[in-house]
């Protein structure tokens, strides 16, 4: 796998092939999630987007598609509900605090910015009327789906290969933690998963959203 040029239309072609086997009552997705009615073309977390680093100035510009085997994997909850999705339709990118935040981070701890890939546990949209983006649902209690969301997290991950995996806030912990049960302490801090025939390190961060009090001057990464 690691031999070919790794895009992020293989990593959605494997999506589409384990919605097509409607594993849910004959259905794509369980009951109050669904599948992303279309991509973005610019910026945006994978699978709404293609989860590559763009500048600041080309938000909204496509990409190479190529993923950055052997980087960083930031792994987020998921991308929230159908209708806030479908808002960004015109626009083709999303650019909400979470996203300057965190490139921010990435910028000001030196770390490759194209070696980063920006991606989610859980996958699909939440569908129903009054889904909210912050809403926590126990994962741990829909055996069938997270079965489903672990086993893209390992497909992805076998194919990314990354150095160093880094979660999200609480909401992407709790929800990685339910579906695998990642990180093990070695006694010093350093934590490791493995998924599938990978293993990684692991950094459990705080969400990037709330990072409105740092300035040029912090030392603070949050990591």
């Amino acid at each position: 796998m690691s031999t070919l040029v790794a895009t992020a239309s293989t990593l959605w072609a494997r999506i589409q092939e384990m919605e097509a086997e409607l594993r849910f009552n004959g259905q794509a997705y369980p009951e109050g999630m669904c599948s992303f009615p279309f991509k973005l073309t610019g910026q945006g977390f994978f699978p709404g987007g293609d989860g590559l680093w763009r500048g600041d100035s080309e938000l909204d510009q496509t990409s190479s598609g190529v993923l950055p085997v052997g980087g960083i994997v930031f792994l987020g909850n998921d991308f929230g509900t159908l209708k806030g999705f479908q808002k960004l339709r015109s626009k083709g990118y999303e650019n909400p605090p979470t996203w300057r935040h965190l490139k921010e981070r990435i910028r000001r701890a030196g770390l490759p910015e194209e070696r980063a890939f920006f991606t989610n546990a859980i996958v699909g949209l939440r569908s129903a009327e009054a889904a909210k983006a912050l809403d926590r649902r126990a994962w741990q209690a829909e055996p069938p789906f997270a079965g489903f969301c672990l086993e893209f997290l390992v497909y992805q991950i076998e194919l990314l290969q990354p150095r160093l995996l880094v979660v999200l806030g609480p909401n992407a912990r709790l929800s990685l933690d339910s579906l695998v049960g990642a990180g093990k302490g070695d006694g010093g801090g350093s934590l490791r998963a493995t998924f599938g025939h990978h293993a990684t390190a692991l950094c459990y961060s705080s969400h990037p959203y709330g990072d409105f009090n740092f300035n040029s001057d912090s030392s603070q990464l949050a990591y």
